[in-house]
């Protein structure tokens, strides 16, 4: 598992199923004013409101699996301490290279790429 770009890859596809979500309340709101018009197919408004119902119920579940994902993540990284969480934690969740996290640790270019292995191997 490619944990740096898969855990920046996966807050990003949380914002855009949150985003999406949002979209399909705004749709939902515009399905219901359609009741209100006096000429309504009432077959198409059921045909509608079902599947963004069912879009819904699916973005929803793929949002709380992704969610979750983070959260398991985000625990690994919690049983490391120390340098190794230091290391983790910016190559991970930062998205720091090894001469940045180097840099910013004082520690080898060559001390920080051996630390972020160790780590890697541990949080899979």
């Amino acid at each position: 598992m490619l944990l740096i770009s898969t855990y920046q890859d996966l807050l990003l596809e949380i914002e855009t199923y949150e985003e999406m979500l949002e979209s399909y309340e705004r749709e939902q709101y515009a399905i219901y004013r359609l009741l209100r018009n006096p000429g309504i197919d009432y077959p198409r408004y059921l045909e509608l409101q079902t599947a963004l119902n069912n879009k819904t119920a699916i973005v929803q579940s793929i949002l709380e699996d992704k969610k979750e994902t983070q959260k398991e993540v985000l625990k690994k990284l919690e049983k490391l301490e120390g340098l190794e969480y230091k290391i983790a934690y910016k190559r991970f969740i930062e998205g720091k290279t090894i001469n940045e996290i180097a840099d910013e640790l004082y520690i080898s270019e060559s001390w920080a790429k051996k630390k972020s292995a160790e780590v890697g191997k541990q949080v899979k």
